[in-house]
């Protein structure tokens, strides 16, 4: 196990805590560091990218897919350049995970390999109680966790047990399904591709969706040239027309908050990557405008009951329903200190510099979301986020 640096504990007064090391926690953790402020990131590298299908391939294009250090010496260009790896697309997992291992050991090479157990405020500080027993102090943390803790789980699916109901999300392989009837809920990405990779590894699947599916249409991305670069900003994140505001999340937190809800919820509906179509549509049966209204055992399976009136008995109901962070939800967060941090719709308002209403305490990533807009959602959003955060610990150290 990584150990952060005496340094570090020594100068526990001005140290910034990053809590997390994905994507946003390791690139928020390189821009503290090229400005000279004392870091300790604490958590496992890539965690809740690990747990995903390793037959997975990231739905975000290349351009909007590195992760963020000032001056960009660790993109996926650079690592492309500097290990001979072959850029392509779609990104597989595994060759994203690759990258990410690389910017990780180049651009935040000290890692507290453990969790946070209790975050609490002790005056003007922030303590944390690690798994191991140690304890220490900042004057600033960021909350970097991603949403993988965040399931939603439909109601219908609340008292079924695991080996009956799961999230897409708990699964590493799917290989244990081949053969059994599985029933996938959602027509987001996670549901799409979770419901290919079932039926390429033998199971009998039907996707069951509340509206329709949707497939992103990139033809205009994929022509290239000035029409790529005038529509499309590198950051790609929903429509042309909405993409260049959602790709601008300072301005997004100045909208009301009506107006950023229902970019949001156009800019990210559910929808398959066009790469996907060809794996689902022709290869398996879609059940569209239509929900689950309830699920009991039945037999050694499952018996759902759909609402246009049908009936399905499964062996298996695979959730591909998303996620939705809430503060609350946070383990780790004392509740003392949860009360302190003013919230909207179960997220944190924050300012602009992810700050919360409990001076020195940022949240980044998902749960900055319904402040600055969907592409908190995605990689993309890393680099302004980490630019903020550290912009705001230099001010202040």
């Amino acid at each position: 196990m990584m150990r952060a640096s005496s340094d570090a504990f020594q100068a526990a007064g001005k140290t910034t805590a990053v809590i997390g090391a994905g994507p946003y926690g390791l690139s928020v953790a390189a821009h503290l560091r090229a400005r000279g402020v004392p870091t300790h990131v604490v958590g496992e590298p890539m965690e809740s990218w690990q747990r995903m299908p390793a037959r997975m391939a990231l739905k975000s294009v290349w351009s909007a897919s590195s992760l963020a250090d000032p001056d960009g010496a660790f993109s996926l260009d650079r690592y492309c350049r500097t290990t001979g790896a072959v850029a392509t697309e779609p990104i597989p997992l595994p060759y994203f995970m690759d990258y990410a291992r690389w910017f990780q050991e180049h651009a935040v090479p000290e890692v507290d390999r453990v969790r946070v157990r209790c975050l609490q405020l002790k005056g003007n500080s922030f303590q944390l109680l690690l798994s191991d027993g140690r304890t220490f102090t900042a004057g600033r943390v960021v909350v970097a966790i991603g949403v993988r803790q965040f399931a939603f789980v439909p109601q219908f699916a609340h008292r079924l047990p695991p080996h009956l109901a799961s999230h897409s999300g708990e699964h590493i392989d799917f290989s244990r399904f081949r053969d059994c009837r599985v029933a996938v809920v959602g027509s987001g990405q996670s549901a799409l591709e979770s419901a290919a990779i079932l039926t390429e590894e033998g199971a009998h699947v039907e996707l069951i969706a509340r509206g329709p599916v949707h497939w992103i249409n990139r033809s205009l991305y994929h022509h290239g040239g000035p029409v790529r670069h005038l529509l499309y900003p590198p950051t790609d994140v929903g429509p042309p027309g909405l993409n260049w505001l959602c790709a601008a999340p300072m301005l997004m937190r100045t909208l009301p908050v009506g107006v950023r809800m229902r970019i949001q919820r156009r800019a990210v509906r559910p929808a398959g990557a066009q790469w996907l179509r060809g794996r689902v549509e022709g290869k398996l049966p879609i059940t569209a405008f239509t929900h689950v209204l309830g699920a009991e055992p039945y037999g050694d399976g499952l018996r759902l009951c759909l609402s246009d009136g049908t009936s399905r008995d499964v062996d298996h109901v695979l959730l591909g329903t998303g996620y939705r962070p809430k503060v609350r939800e946070i383990p780790f967060v004392d509740p003392t200190l949860r009360e302190q941090v003013s919230q909207r719709d179960g997220f944190p308002v924050l300012n602009q510099w992810f700050e919360s209403s409990v001076p020195g305490l940022h949240f980044v990533g998902g749960l900055a979301g319904r402040t600055f807009g969907p592409i908190c959602s995605f990689v993309a959003g890393a680099r302004v986020t980490a630019q903020q955060v550290a912009r705001r610990a230099t001010e202040l150290n």
